[in-house]
């Protein structure tokens, strides 16, 4: 496996917005001054408030995810025009720290967000350098043409070619387990537990064994970005022109291919077998209503043969499976066994945990 490529950390909603890392680099490129590190944030804050205040007037965005809403930035525009910039910036720590009142929260939840959209620019992109100035990107970014919201096409290439760079192996198995998800729609049960499976067995990255509550909001931020740049079309497929700029480029033309053979062998080991008990759960659950409307149900008992006979399965595979919908299943549904003395029936025992049983039922 080559060098794996992933951000470790996204915040959400935050970081769902990619055009936020524009209005960063918009700040950068139109000071006059070097901004040290240690005012970078509040200086941005403070831009910020006053250009979204500016452009919602204009016009106001239908989704809000990851920006401030109007009502915010409305409030908090009017809550600085009655001080100079020098005192609101005074004022600005104790803000964020107290945040007791209805416009304290609404600074604190903003000035949050300001935070995450330096970061996006600074630490994930490399628009930024680490003396607070725009790398070759960063004015590469400034010189495309587009609105204040929208994303026009060059940006999203553009976009597209910094998300690969920082996160390529976790968007693109993100995109690849879309396609997954559109494809055995009917046989996921936790998207989340096959995602971690995946980046955990197959590429090697240990950190979401600690962080796996954190992998669906990650997946929500991956997800805007794949919508905002219209990666996937309707079957879920990456679009050609983004298939083009990964097999151009002399590093992840390799990387996708080599990707994408171990999210195939990923495929073909857990959704073979996973859809063949699927449908031998289907099946199984199937047969036991059946046999509970027929005399072969004792006070909601049915014998596991009769079952077996029906599902035409071995005795091991049979006895494997039942292990496996036990375990799968015991938290969703009260399971029940029943072991008949062997003067009634002597048939062979199945076994779960070690215990013979003969009979189920299921509530």
């Amino acid at each position: 496996m080559t060098k794996t490529l992933y951000i470790a950390s996204l915040h959400r909603p935050f970081n769902q917005q990619l055009k936020t890392s524009k209005w960063v680099c918009n700040f950068i490129g139109t000071s006059k001054k070097k901004i040290p590190s240690s005012v970078l944030i509040p200086e941005f804050y403070y831009h910020l408030i006053q250009k979204v205040n500016k452009e919602y007037q204009k016009n106001v965005p239908k989704n809000f995810n990851g920006l401030p809403s109007d009502s915010a930035i409305k409030n908090i525009s009017e809550f600085i025009l009655n001080r100079t910039k020098k005192e609101f910036m005074e004022e600005l720590p104790q803000i964020v720290k107290s945040r007791k009142s209805a416009i304290e929260k609404q600074i604190y939840s903003t000035y949050k967000a300001a935070s995450y959209y330096v970061n996006l620019a600074k630490d994930k992109f490399g628009l930024i350098n680490d003396k607070n100035q725009l790398t070759e990107t960063g004015k590469e970014l400034l010189n495309i043409r587009s609105g204040f919201f929208k994303i026009s096409n060059t940006e999203a290439n553009f976009y597209f070619l910094r998300i690969i760079e920082a996160d390529f192996h976790l968007f693109m198995t993100h995109c690849f387990f879309l396609k997954l998800q559109n494809k055995h729609k009917n046989e996921i049960d936790d998207f989340v537990k096959l995602q971690i499976e995946f980046i955990n067995q197959y590429l090697g990255i240990k950190h979401f064994n600690f962080t796996n509550s954190s992998i669906g909001n990650y997946n929500v931020v991956r997800q805007s970005w794949v919508e905002s740049l219209n990666v996937t079309d309707d079957n879920s497929n990456i679009r050609k022109r983004y298939l083009q700029i990964i097999e151009q480029h002399d590093n992840f033309g390799p990387m996708f291919s080599e990707l994408k053979s171990l999210f195939k062998l990923f495929e073909k080991e857990n959704f073979k077998a996973k859809s063949s008990y699927l449908a031998r759960k289907n099946k199984f659950l199937a047969l036991y209503s059946h046999n509970l409307k027929t005399s072969h149900a004792d006070q909601g008992f049915v014998n596991l043969y009769d079952i077996k006979a029906e599902m035409k399965m071995s005795l091991p595979n049979f006895q494997n499976f039942l292990v496996n919908f036990y375990e799968d299943e015991k938290n969703l549904r009260n399971i029940y066994f029943s072991n008949p003395v062997t003067s009634i029936d002597r048939r062979e025992r199945f076994f779960i945990r070690n215990r013979p049983v003969l009979k189920i039922k299921i509530k």
